[in-house]
């Protein structure tokens, strides 16, 4: 623990300004920044001894929770043995075999190998890789295109910017990739078929747009479960059953990003075993470490890794980083792994997650400056508005988010993330109903006195 004094604060700031760029940076957000010292459980404090509850798992990826000395002593026991090894051809390492196959275990029941990498980014980018070289496999090479969705979000590589459906994400960093497509509602509302999901979005509209690109061009779609960065859009009852449909109607492959879903956040190991369907292919990365060292993997159906087994020397599986099946994160995968299930982190996440729900739905269902509000497991959201008309319904107009961020982290002591008026919340899975009321007085504390002035 190190809590230092402002004049020192200020010199850790001016180092900050000068050397680091940021994700997403802009020098204005960091003149004042939190700059955290240490963490347990749901809980952070920052180098001046405040502490806060974390209520986005830092960045949707903090499953166990901090400081956990199971994941420290996972990594210095591997260290001590060996830190890395390379998994290219021919050589592997114990922790990746065991984590390889934890993974498996754990998640749909079609799946059948994973590719370890880095990050959420990459397993997005070699999951459509994957589905190019699958279709070049099985003689047809046209089918090239990706479908993703309005509102996605998918990683930080050329590719997978251009699969995010959030326009401030491509800014200047075109040209953008060819050959992936987005989603958009018909110019006739009444063309859409289905249940609109809390966005407003329809699964017949991955259908359109497979068939004005062609069926025998398109690869594969992209779903995130729930809709995490881009505002926590959560899907009807039937938006996956329907998609999964579309897709096998026009031989096209499903690629579930579940960077965010994965392992437990939405009360279910694995998102889409809500409504009983299995895709094709399958992204993680975040909850699979709890973000104690970088990792992330895309996990194939057994067709698809049948496949992969029985190309021809010429076809070999070109796609490769130095640090996949790295054994140390291996090595502490597998124990966060464990953590989770020893510890039934799953049902908690559950049973929290409908807890800060109802919470939600009791102070802010008659709230003039709320709306949209929705949860599934332990990942919610709702929309502030400006105003509330009883004859037109909700307006919304004014930028409130961050100013109830604010009030959150410097009154209420929880630091969660908004996207324009939405206000996210997805603390981590080890989460305690006192904490959960909290978060819940922080919110109606901070919408309070945000809107009513």
């Amino acid at each position: 623990m190190t809590i230092i004094d402002e004049n020192a604060y200020r010199k850790l700031t001016e180092a900050d300004l000068e050397n680091l760029i940021h994700p997403q940076h802009y020098s204005p957000d960091h003149q004042e920044p939190v700059i955290f010292d240490h963490g347990k459980g749901v809980w952070l404090t920052d180098v001046k001894g405040k502490s806060y509850i974390d209520g986005l798992s830092c960045l949707w990826n903090v499953a166990v929770g901090h400081g956990r000395e199971e994941l420290a002593d996972a990594a210095a026991d591997q260290i001590r043995k060996v830190a890395f090894t390379n998994n290219y051809t021919g050589y592997s390492n114990v922790p990746a075999i065991e984590l390889a196959a934890k993974v498996i275990s754990l998640t749909y029941e079609n799946m059948g190998g994973v590719f370890f990498t880095n990050s959420g980014s990459e397993s997005n980018e070699g999951a459509f890789k994957t589905a190019r070289f699958y279709w070049n496999l099985k003689g047809k090479p046209e089918k090239t295109k990706l479908i993703a969705r309005e509102r996605a979000y998918h990683g930080g590589t050329l590719a997978t910017s251009t699969m995010t459906g959030l326009p401030p994400f491509w800014k200047y960093f075109g040209p953008l990739v060819p050959n992936i497509v987005h989603t958009q509602a018909p110019e006739n509302p009444e063309d859409s078929v289905g249940e609109p999901n809390s966005d407003g979005e329809y699964a017949s509209w991955i259908e359109d747009s497979i068939l004005r690109e062609g069926p025998e061009t398109v690869a594969a779609v992209i779903c995130e479960p729930v809709k995490g960065a881009g505002g926590v859009w959560t899907p009807s009852e039937s938006y996956f059953r329907d998609v999964r449909e579309i897709c096998d109607k026009y031989d096209v492959l499903l690629i579930a990003d579940e960077v965010i879903t994965g392992f437990g956040r939405t009360g279910k190991m694995f998102a889409l075993e809500r409504w009983n369907v299995q895709p094709d292919i399958v992204t993680i990365a975040k909850a699979i470490t709890s973000g104690y060292i970088p990792m992330g993997a895309f996990i194939v159906s057994r067709e698809i890794r049948d496949a992969l087994k029985t190309v021809p020397a010429d076809a070999k599986f070109m796609h490769a980083y130095t640090n996949s099946a790295h054994p140390t994160a291996s090595a502490v995968g597998l124990r966060n792994l464990q953590i989770i299930e020893e510890e039934d982190l799953v049902a908690n996440a559950q049973s929290m997650g409908d807890r800060f729900g109802a919470g939600l739905h009791s102070i802010f269902d008659d709230h003039p400056h709320v709306t949209n509000i929705r949860q599934l497991g332990l990942i919610a959201g709702f929309s502030t508005v400006a105003e509330r008309d009883p004859d037109q319904g909700y307006d919304a107009g004014n930028a409130v988010g961050v100013k109830i961020q604010t009030h959150m982290r410097e009154e209420g002591s929880v630091i969660t993330r908004i996207v324009g008026d939405n206000v996210l919340f997805a603390p981590p899975l080890c989460v305690n109903a006192g904490e959960i009321d909290q978060m819940l007085d922080a919110v109606k504390a901070a919408v309070d006195s945000v809107t009513l002035t």
